[in-house]
């Protein structure tokens, strides 16, 4: 199993500034993480063009496997490819296929052609070209001095495209590495707790490489081994997501590319179920990530946001005396809004949320984070309150995540 090191480069000023955050660089990261391939060095370049020569000529003495994204548009800032001619001491060559596709997608949109971009038709003559499947810059590959360049856009979903399609697969045969994951996703669990919790599932297997990745509330578990070949270790991986699920039902809601949205998505699926969603506090935020989903029309029949007290009566049929007995982010109006929920929409369940998401509006009571959400279906009721913290986009985040976990535990009760 050859052992290969990789440089990540990333171009363009706005990285530098820190308006853009750098995403690709962790993406790529991984991807060659997963083939055995540890990334030493990640680079941020801005768009100078001597700068970028040095880069690369430091990078590919130093490392087995190079990638830059980044600088491959058709302005003037995008002078990834001007360098890469002047080091190489090649000039640019013209694809006449690719141009006449430019042309053709750009009529297909009602759209002029610019001359700038031509350039999305150039490329160093050296270049052996990566074709995105979604975007009109390809990328490009260098072999030179033993070293494996990969040049690729800095859009995102198209450096993702490339990696995926034409990266990833060329390496996997270079270096006969394969790393074996299973990735474990949990929700509520501070990633303490959660590690004092698995450690003594984890130790139990004491080849795995093991990695606590918390985002906002949910916290993933990444259990790895290095493998000879493909399968060797699946029968460990499934053995230990089954334990730890067992271990925590309430917390752990899937694994790999599951999502709350998908896993809550598949269970009302499989039972031919409906959601309906009431939100005050999150703004739709719930809604959204159901319907981020593939399909969810199959299940989500509509959503209210209800963010002022009068829309919570005129809509959800909110009582009035409830809000001024005991106001907008209580058990009673969210045990209300459930109900007129469930009238309004004929779903099978219904969400409900209604909160104190910040920096201002908090008391003594109900300080900043305060947040009453709640499920049900045309049966029972379960409502809790959670204090989260001060920041008002994460605390919507947060509330809109746990909201769909408590509907993942309800149905999981009445089914079991």
């Amino acid at each position: 199993m050859s052992l290969l090191n990789a440089i990540t480069i990333s171009i363009g000023d706005e990285l530098l500034s820190g308006k853009t955050i750098d995403s690709n660089n962790a993406f790529i990261s991984r991807q060659l993480g997963d083939i055995g391939i540890v990334v030493s060095k990640k680079l941020i370049i801005g768009d100078v063009n001597e700068n970028i020569k040095k880069a690369l000529k430091w990078s590919l003495n130093e490392a087995d496997v190079v990638t830059i994204t980044g600088g491959l548009g058709p302005t003037h800032d995008d002078i990834t490819k001007t360098a890469l001619c002047e080091y190489f001491g090649v000039g640019l060559k013209t694809y006449p296929d690719l141009l006449e596709q430019l042309k053709e997608r750009f009529a297909k949109r009602g759209l002029a052609f610019a001359q700038s971009n031509i350039s999305q038709a150039e490329y160093p003559e050296n270049a052996r070209l990566l074709m995105n499947s979604k975007g009109t810059a390809q990328g490009m590959y260098f072999f030179h001095e033993q070293t494996h360049l990969f040049v690729m856009p800095g859009v995102p979903a198209e450096m993702r495209a490339i990696t995926t399609e034409h990266i990833i697969p060329m390496l996997s045969d270079l270096t006969g590495a394969i790393t074996e994951f299973v990735d474990i996703h949990s929700n509520g669990v501070p990633e303490s707790k959660l590690y004092e919790l698995t450690k003594p599932i984890l130790d139990e297997y004491p080849k795995a490489k093991v990695a606590y990745l918390p985002k906002h509330f949910i916290v993933t578990i990444r259990v790895s081994f290095d493998s000879n070949f493909k399968g060797e270790n699946t029968g460990k991986l499934n053995d230990i997501y089954a334990r730890i699920s067992d271990l925590l039902p309430a917390n752990i809601f899937g694994r790999d590319e599951d999502s709350l949205s998908s896993v809550v998505g598949r269970v009302l699926k499989m039972n031919g179920a409906t959601v309906a969603t009431a939100e005050s506090c999150t703004g739709g935020l719930i809604a959204s990530m159901i319907t981020d989903i593939s399909g969810s029309s199959d299940y989500f029949n509509t959503g209210y946001v209800t963010y002022a007290n009068e829309t919570k009566m005129a809509i959800l049929g909110v009582k009035e005396d409830t809000l001024i007995k005991h106001g907008a982010v209580s058990e009673e109006t969210v045990s209300e809004m459930l109900s007129g929920t469930l009238a309004k929409s004929g779903a099978d369940y219904a969400i409900a949320v209604s909160g104190v998401a910040g920096p201002t509006g908090g008391s003594e009571e109900k300080p900043v984070g305060t947040v009453y959400i709640g499920v049900a279906d045309h049966e029972q009721q379960q409502i809790k309150r959670f204090q989260f913290g001060t920041d008002r986009v994460l605390n919507k985040i947060i509330s809109a995540q746990t909201a769909l976990n408590m509907l993942r535990i309800f149905i999981a009760g009445q089914l079991s």
